[in-house]
């Protein structure tokens, strides 16, 4: 979908599921999202939003799960975020899977989230 992407990258990450696994029970689901490190501290606002189809008002999306961190300078750190629910109502209803999109904004508005490697960043 052209409307999801930014200088012809997708800005969502999407996953597809086999239909083997979709009547499996969903005891753990856990994305792990890494983010850049930062050169003072700061206070990144992380969110996962889930793609849906958009509504009437333009709506596109609706949140899963959003977090505060409080981040220090060194090395850039990886994150857990529980998506059991989002997996379960995917397997129950795979039509509804239009991926999910990440943001880890610090105070700047930088995202620090690695969704994609930047030039000269190695790939995760």
């Amino acid at each position: 979908d052209l409307l999801m992407q930014v200088e012809g990258k997708p800005k969502c990450c999407f996953f597809k599921f086999s239909s083997k696994i979709q009547y499996n029970k969903v005891v753990k689901a856990q994305l792990w999202i890494y983010l850049r490190p930062v050169k003072t501290p700061t206070t990144v606002f992380v969110q996962i939003l889930r793609l849906i189809k958009p509504m009437k008002d333009g709506t596109r999306y609706t949140g899963i799960r959003s977090l505060k961190l409080d981040m220090n300078p060194g090395a850039g750190i990886w994150q857990s975020i529980d998506v059991k629910t989002v997996l379960q109502n995917w397997l129950k209803q795979p039509e509804s899977n239009l991926g999910i999109e990440i943001k880890a904004l610090d105070e700047n508005g930088h995202d620090l989230a690695v969704t994609f490697p930047r030039p000269g960043e190695d790939g995760l």
